[in-house]
């Protein structure tokens, strides 16, 4: 998992008469992407996977699977029922969509939509991003239950607004889901780190840093670090899941090897300074 915080300086061209202006930004957006990589996918086996946003410890949105199958009734008939549901869980922070007929729907968005206040947000406690199901009414036959604005969607983005302290924010989170609903799996997701202010959703991709150009990994009691010639002299940082920095350092050659037996078990981040920003992998130190 990389996290690339970038300064984006947008320009924007307007045609009027013939005439080219040139309207330049009233300020410099910063915004935040988290690589998932390799992605995350998810089915009714796996453990629910959970995103925090600005890393504080606060958990805003979590995906997880379920097998879906029971009785119910159908028309004043018995029936039963049979297939997976992929549900968002909305701890802290609110997914965008729309009301329609009374209901609220999330929004399925591509590349480069806005997310802002503008947006209507749901306040439940969860959304089905899809579900699949095939009711049985024995003796008149079977039928589909299809549902959701992200089923069968492939690298679509939902969505979202969140608080960090007294602040709102609004990101995105890229992501797909199978036809049949029974699995989900996460891209990406982002924001913009500056309070109230849009974002366009998944816009800046993950390739403005390489990502081959370092690795991390940990064994035994030490945590490596491959770089390449651009980033030597960089900064570097092991920041727990609590946001806590609890080592740091400079790279001052192509492979580094840090002593962390002083540091307890547990997953972190090791953030590494480059050109273009900050970019993190998330690793389990043993």
């Amino acid at each position: 998992m990389k996290i690339f915080s970038l300064n984006l300086c947008k320009l924007d061209l307007y045609i009027f008469f013939g005439l080219l202006f040139f309207v330049h930004p009233v300020a410099n957006a910063q915004e935040t992407i988290v690589d998932v990589n390799p992605d995350v996918i998810l089915d009714a086996n796996s453990v629910p996977f959970s995103i925090d946003f600005a890393n504080d410890a606060s958990v805003e949105f979590s995906f997880r699977v379920q097998t879906m199958s029971g009785d119910t009734v159908l028309g004043g008939m018995p029936a039963t029922y049979d297939g997976a549901s992929a549900i968002l869980e909305n701890l802290n922070g609110q997914p965008a969509g729309n009301t329609v007929n009374g209901a609220f729907e999330l929004s399925n968005l591509n590349e480069g939509e806005f997310v802002s206040s503008s947006d209507e947000f749901g306040v439940d406690a969860s959304h089905s991003l899809g579900i699949n199901l095939l009711i049985d009414v024995p003796g008149v036959g079977s039928f589909p239950y299809i549902y959701g604005s992200f089923l069968g969607a492939s690298n679509k983005y939902l969505g979202v607004r969140f608080t960090a302290g007294t602040n709102t924010h609004y990101g995105w989170i890229e992501l797909s889901v199978s036809a049949a609903a029974d699995s989900i799996t996460i891209h990406s997701y982002g924001y913009n780190q500056t309070p109230d202010e849009p974002v366009d959703a998944g816009v800046l991709g993950i390739t403005s840093i390489n990502q081959n150009n370092i690795k991390v990994w940990s064994e035994s009691e030490s945590l490596c670090i491959d770089a390449t010639p651009d980033i030597i002299g960089n900064e570097y940082s092991i920041v727990s899941l609590s946001g806590n920095k609890v080592y740091s350092g400079v790279l001052k050659e192509l492979h580094t090897k840090i002593d962390v037996k002083s540091l307890n078990k547990g997953i972190y981040n090791v953030l590494i300074g480059t050109s273009l920003g900050h970019v993190s992998k998330r690793v389990y130190i043993q």
